[in-house]
């Protein structure tokens, strides 16, 4: 019997015996790594392992939806630009309530003002004259016409030379800073709002470059509506800091430095301006004879006073802007002219209010004839600090529509 050679062997596995064979191995394949060979797909098939969820009723675009897709996009940047020139309005607000109205409105005020203006000095010229005629002797006739012609001839003369000044000069297209901010703050519009930030400032760039500080000419003018030799100093130094490009770390900031540094001297001299003007009207009103020379001066205080600021900003006004101030003027001249029934009114409530507290101390010698003068005065300065108001309010109106700057 033939004995096993593994019989004998080591139980230790490994261990090789004497006498024994070598045992053969067995080979195996061997295992190609993972991605080494590619996959065979099937038609629809991903590597992602499922096939990719396409709509059953999808197709390439054609050219008619490319075209609409553009048309969409086109709309919606024409919408995000309207909506930011909303935002930042070239034009000062003037009728901001009225919307699209506010031309054909302000224009309508005009034409109002001015009719009622042209009725009441038709008929005020008309009794003056019959006046004359009638009552007055002839060395009281002639130099009452050639006062009334005076009179007429300076309102001509403050008109024509406003109108002068407003060919001359540039359009106001005033910068909203809260515009710019709002506009900033949506991530869309940023890139409109950098380009008309940039437009902005080179605007006011060119605008502090030409104003009239450096000339002569143009200083003697400046010296004649307020604006001082010191004043005019102080105005070149900001604009020299303003023309600066490496100064300004931000165009916010250089805003800033143009509205409280330029700007803010601009609109002291323009408010001592209007103080000046209205206090003139309210002196010459209070002394006025009748309600003629009340609305004559009254115009030409307003038209004077607002080819004063025109020449204090060096702009003007838009069209609605202009249209508005134009019908304010003639409105407080009709006003002005009008304000004589009220002045009888407050002069009877004066003269009862006087005559009652002399009776109250106990001084009854006279008291009358001191009651009524007193009631004159009062009616008349009653009257002109009325006058003072309206032009004032013209005069600050004007200042709003004429500054390039606001924080509106």
């Amino acid at each position: 019997m033939t004995a096993d050679p593994w019989d004998d062997a080591d139980d230790r596995i490994g261990v090789p015996v004497a006498g024994s064979a070598r045992p053969k191995l067995v080979e195996t394949p061997r295992r190609e790594p993972p991605g080494s060979q590619e996959p065979e797909l099937r038609p629809g098939d991903t590597d992602l392992g499922r096939p990719p969820q396409v709509p059953a009723s999808a197709a390439p675009l054609t050219d008619d939806d490319r075209r609409r897709l553009r048309q969409a996009e086109e709309e919606q940047a024409l919408q995000d630009l309207a909506e930011a020139e909303e935002m930042l309005a070239s034009d000062p607000a003037v009728m901001g309530w009225a919307g699209w109205f506010a031309h054909p409105l302000a224009a309508a005020f005009l034409i109002g003002s001015a009719g009622a203006l042209g009725l009441f000095l038709y008929s005020q010229v008309l009794n003056v004259l019959n006046s004359l005629q009638s009552v007055q002797p002839a060395w009281v006739q002639y130099p009452g016409y050639a006062a009334l012609g005076l009179l007429a001839l300076a309102v001509l003369y403050a008109m024509t030379r406003l109108l002068f000044l407003y060919a001359r000069l540039r359009r106001n297209r005033q910068l909203r800073l809260r515009g710019l901010e709002e506009l900033h703050a949506r991530t869309r519009l940023r890139w409109l709002a950098h380009a008309k930030t940039q437009e902005a400032k080179a605007r006011l760039e060119e605008y502090v470059r030409i104003y009239p500080i450096d000339t002569p000419k143009g200083l003697k003018t400046l010296v004649r509506v307020g604006v001082t030799p010191q004043t005019a100093e102080e105005l070149s130094k900001v604009r020299d800091e303003l023309l600066d490009p490496a100064r300004y770390a931000s165009a916010g900031e250089w805003f800033e430095r143009f509205r409280d540094g330029f700007q803010s001297k601009l609109d002291a001299a323009a408010d001592a301006r209007i103080k000046y003007w209205a206090n003139r009207a309210m002196l010459v009103t209070a002394v006025s004879p009748n309600g003629l020379v009340d609305g004559l001066s009254t115009s030409y205080f307003g038209f004077a006073m607002l080819a004063d600021l025109c020449r204090v900003y060096n702009l003007k006004a838009g069209r609605t802007g202009t249209t508005v101030l134009l019908a304010r003027v003639f409105f407080n001249a009709y006003l002005a002219g009008n304000l004589n029934d009220l002045e009888k009114l407050a002069e009877d409530q004066y003269d009862h209010l006087f005559e009652q507290g002399f009776h109250v101390v106990g001084v009854g010698v006279s008291s009358n004839v001191v009651s009524k003068f007193l009631g004159k005065v009062g009616a008349k300065a009653t009257t002109g600090y009325l006058n003072r108001v309206l032009l004032g309010r013209l005069g600050r109106y004007a200042c709003r529509l004429l500054r390039p700057v606001t924080r509106e």
